[in-house]
């Protein structure tokens, strides 16, 4: 099984979306998983993305980038009014920060 898919399955479990995809990353990563939106309103699945990415040593800028260009905010309250179901965002930020991680 891949990230994305266990992070969707963590998910569809209870966990909350920053859990859902920081968790699957703890055979690199350590520490816990950043609370959703705490930092300005921040998706907590955006949140985790990033702090598995700035802890393993990359870039955040172009994953940010691409999670604009294809939900169009990285803000919780403005997904949530779009036509993305959470599922679908936990997913997709657990997908591209593995094929940043994984090169």
């Amino acid at each position: 099984m891949n990230r994305e898919e266990t992070a969707r399955n963590k998910h569809r479990s209870g966990n909350n979306c920053a859990v859902s995809v920081y968790s699957t990353f703890y055979d690199k990563v350590s520490g816990l998983a950043p609370m959703p939106r705490s930092e300005g309103g921040k998706c907590g699945a955006v949140l985790s993305a990033e702090k598995v990415l700035s802890q393993l040593g990359h870039s955040t800028e172009g994953f940010d980038q691409k999670f604009l260009e294809l939900f169009g905010s990285l803000k919780c309250a403005e997904l949530r009014k779009g036509k993305y179901p959470c599922n679908d965002l936990v997913g997709t930020a657990a997908r591209m920060a593995e094929e940043m991680v994984e090169g």
